[in-house]
């Protein structure tokens, strides 16, 4: 359920996804129902599945991501280079997934490589800061570097009930299926308030016997 997932907030958000890939669409799917305005989605190592992408998103929504794919590190970095030219403050998001693979590759020297990447967070977080939009991203490589870069992280990964979520101000409490909803501890901390071990329980009066 979209209530389970977070929203996406102004500014770079590192989506630490592990072995989730889903968690990718999911998030995008969940900000764009709310959201007008198109969405900007740069592409690295074929991420972007027109499947998985209507399947998290509806008719509307899905027709309003623009997808631009790179496959070279120099491609990306003149994609990420002409994003101010396209994206406005009425932009609903930018996707940037795998941003850091394609500076990898050894068909861009290391110096070259370096200097690019850099240059794509800086311009990333800029765009980010001025226009004040959602920019998502993703990456397996230089993660830590991707995760300083960042205003926030967002952690995903698989458990036996579903997809987990945690982030500064949101986490997954509740996991619903076909047959239901899984609920966790945390959960019921919040709805009920936490329990005072220390706590003297209540006497109980003892109730008049029916006649």
């Amino acid at each position: 359920m979209n209530s389970q997932l977070p929203t996406l907030e102004p500014g770079v958000t590192f989506l630490d996804d592990g072995d989730t890939p889903a968690a990718l669409y999911r998030l995008v799917g969940r900000h764009l129902a709310d959201a007008n305005g198109s969405t900007y989605w740069l592409d690295a190592r074929n991420a972007a599945s027109p499947d998985a992408i209507r399947r998290h998103a509806d008719g509307r929504v899905a027709r309003s991501v623009r997808v631009a794919r790179a496959f070279t590190g120099y491609q990306h970095y003149e994609l990420v280079r002409s994003l101010p030219a396209e994206v406005t403050p009425r932009t609903a998001l930018v996707v940037v997934p795998n941003v850091a693979s394609l500076y990898a590759e050894d068909d861009v020297p290391a110096f070259e490589a370096e200097a690019m990447f850099d240059a794509t967070l800086e311009l990333l977080a800029a765009l980010a800061d001025a226009l004040a939009v959602p920019v998502l991203v993703t990456a397996r490589e230089r993660r830590d570097r991707v995760r300083d870069a960042a205003d926030r992280t967002v952690t995903a990964q698989r458990t036996q009930a579903g997809l987990r979520v945690d982030g500064p101000s949101f986490r997954t409490d509740v996991y619903w299926h076909d047959w239901g909803f899984q609920t966790t501890i945390p959960y019921w901390v919040d709805l009920l308030g936490a329990a005072d071990a220390d706590a003297e329980p209540a006497p109980v009066e003892p109730a008049a016997p029916e006649v």
